[in-house]
């Protein structure tokens, strides 16, 4: 197979992406080893006039790709993209719009939730591709033939992959579910620095005193992270600022003795600023308690919660993981202990074959 030259200049003619049609597939490679953001590599585009790479490295201004990516009239579809997403807003500042990921569509046909677009091609297109170049070097020029050879075949297939699944959707009467579903995983928000001490190993065990400080260090944490552009654990590992908070209020004597000597040097100042942060706002601004395990009642009601998803599921040839993940399915039996509500996530295409089901089970068991 002979590999597309990269586009490297504005002028280039092959911008104009008019004749690449209304459903276009888009891949990225980049490279992520000691950076917070990845670094953008390489863009394929895939559309009824072939493939178009574009580099990603090349000093130019992106407009025609930014314009194709933000157009509502044109879909794109790409594999499990919640990496290229994130790296084609660190790098345009932009969130595609109609986006159709084949990874989901897969998990709305078939029992199998996260298989690989190499394994999806072959289920459905019928032939096998390569994946040898998945970790080669990427930001290094010239690519390779066979790196660019790899580069064009992952986006060539992805248009003619999802017209085969739209098929199957549509006649399964579930095109309206897996869109309903991509639309809430676009629509999620970007994290919040100050809410990511909630996923921390460790935190669920400090009182919301000590858990304040935790969200204020780790805060700072990931700011600092994104302000030098280097992964988390390089400013501080989440064990040391789980160690931090547990002994708050902090002294600088006992902030020196838990503390490696790099972090001690570069940020003994900054640690002990957000931990006296965190310390003042414990009651102006208390965090909420971290979900505890469930009891032994609700534990009884989420098995069978579960047990009910895996029916569906086998039913209907679906993932479970799709229909109704664990975390899931904790989050509906806590929140509708607290609030009688069941998540935002049941109000959509899951309803009908869910919703009822779990509210029965739910009263049951609040008697």
């Amino acid at each position: 197979m002979k590999a597309s030259p990269l586009i490297e200049s504005d002028d280039d003619p092959r911008w104009d992406f008019g004749p690449c049609g209304d459903v276009v597939g888009v891949d990225t490679e980049f490279m992520r080893t000691r950076t917070f953001y990845p670094i953008p590599a390489l863009y394929q585009i895939g559309g009824e006039d072939g493939v178009r790479l574009i580099d990603a490295q090349a000093r130019q201004g992106f407009d025609p790709l930014r314009a194709l990516l933000t157009d509502a009239a044109r879909t794109k579809v790409m594999h499990a993209c919640s990496e290229d997403l994130e790296m084609i807003d660190s790098h345009l500042g932009l969130r595609p719009a109609a986006v159709v990921d084949t990874q989901v569509a897969h998990a709305f046909l078939a029992a199998d939730i996260s298989k690989s677009y190499a394994a999806v091609v072959q289920t459905y297109l019928g032939f096998v591709i390569s994946k040898r170049e998945t970790r080669s070097d990427w930001l290094r020029r010239p690519l390779s033939d066979r790196q660019l050879a790899y580069a064009r075949e992952d986006a060539a297939h992805l248009v003619p992959l999802w017209s085969r699944m739209r098929e199957r959707l549509e006649a399964g009467g579930r095109l309206s579910w897996f869109e309903d579903e991509m639309s809430m995983m676009l629509a999620r928000p970007e994290p919040d620095p100050r809410e990511y001490y909630r996923g921390m190993k460790g935190a669920g065990r400090l009182r919301p005193p000590k858990l304040a400080v935790l969200r204020s260090i780790a805060a700072w944490r990931e700011r600092e992270a994104r302000r030098r552009d280097i992964p988390r654990a390089y400013v501080m590992r989440d064990e040391d600022l789980v160690a931090v908070a547990a002994t708050a209020p902090v002294s600088r004597d006992g902030l020196f003795r838990m503390l490696p000597r790099g972090a001690r040097r570069r940020y003994a100042d900054a640690i002990l600023s957000a931990c006296a942060e965190g310390w003042e706002e414990r009651d102006r601004e208390p965090p909420n308690p971290l979900p505890g395990p469930l009891s032994g009642r609700e534990r009884k009601v989420a098995k069978r919660m579960r047990d009910f998803v895996r029916s569906v599921s086998d039913r209907l040839g679906m993932a479970p993981e799709l229909l109704g993940r664990r975390r899931l399915i904790e989050a509906c039996v806590r929140g509708f202990t607290a609030t009688g509500d069941l998540p935002e996530a049941l109000l959509g295409w899951r309803a009908p074959l869910l919703g009822e089901r779990f509210l029965e089970l739910l009263r049951a068991a609040r008697g």
